[in-house]
């Protein structure tokens, strides 16, 4: 079940979490996650918490891109460490991609770059490696934000994959190449991939309630991907789901409605 709590005042929003712990206390061995979108926000709401109930223990508070993509390694079955597509992991890939990808007509733009750059023959350069993780940063946004994209990308055969490429400017062709390389060379899906997939066995009762905490608590997000929405949306059919929204007033709303 999705339930979502609405309210201009953080303070307000951090105090029913704390009614609620104290009213359904979690036992001393029970970890309670809730998700916040920062570091700060979660110093706040431990202390709000503290000072209500008195203890703040065992309450992690990680972010919505980690959290929900352990849910998902969690609900196939997966572990979070083989997910090759986090940034950190992609880059080592790309590395070893790119010495023969520059040598193509696509990669020629980040050849010219890295000949810019006097690298050092069968050396790694810090400039390469930041080349490589600059774009395992961007790659790892698009898995997020444009899972369409990214969808067509690695599943288009090759001559639809060869007009998609040529419609693109000369400077931003060598993306879905590199892409589809990297996708054949680790033969993962990306998360968007999973998210489906997920949703999938969620709708053919394929996932048992008892995989995933008995509730999931969201504070204070101001912003998620699509995916991440329709994620949360088919988790909430099998599991409590709670979100504690910062909303302006229903006045306001209405202002920004006339104005747009």
């Amino acid at each position: 079940m999705l339930t979502i709590y609405r309210s201009n005042r953080a303070e307000w929003l951090a105090a029913l979490i704390a009614q609620q712990l104290s009213i359904e206390p979690p036992n001393p061995f029970e970890s309670i996650d809730i998700v916040v979108h920062t570091w700060s926000t979660s110093r706040w709401l431990s202390e709000q918490l503290a000072i209500t109930n008195g203890v703040n223990a065992q309450i992690q508070f990680p972010f919505p891109r980690a959290y929900l993509r352990k849910i998902v390694q969690t609900l196939l079955d997966q572990h979070d460490d083989e997910d090759p597509w986090k940034a950190k992991k992609l880059v080592w890939p790309i590395i070893q991609l790119l010495p023969e990808f520059i040598q193509t007509e696509n990669g020629q733009h980040l050849g010219e770059w890295l000949r810019k750059q006097n690298l050092k023959s069968n050396q790694l350069n810090k400039c390469e490696w930041q080349l490589a993780r600059s774009i395992a940063d961007a790659f790892d946004d698009y898995i997020l934000y444009r899972p369409e994209l990214v969808d067509r990308w690695i599943t288009t055969t090759k001559q639809d994959f060869n007009y998609l490429t040529e419609r693109l400017p000369k400077s931003s062709r060598w993306q879905p190449e590199l892409f589809r390389l990297i996708e054949q060379e680790i033969k993962s899906k990306p998360f968007g991939t999973k998210v489906e997939e997920v949703i999938t066995k969620i709708k053919n009762k394929e996932i048992k309630k008892a995989i995933l905490p008995a509730q999931l608590n969201f504070f204070g997000l101001s912003r998620l991907a699509p995916i991440q929405i329709k994620l949360i949306k088919a988790i909430s059919s099998i599991t409590n789901v709670q979100i504690f929204l910062i909303t302006p007033c229903p006045d306001l709303w209405k202002r920004c409605v006339r104005k747009k």
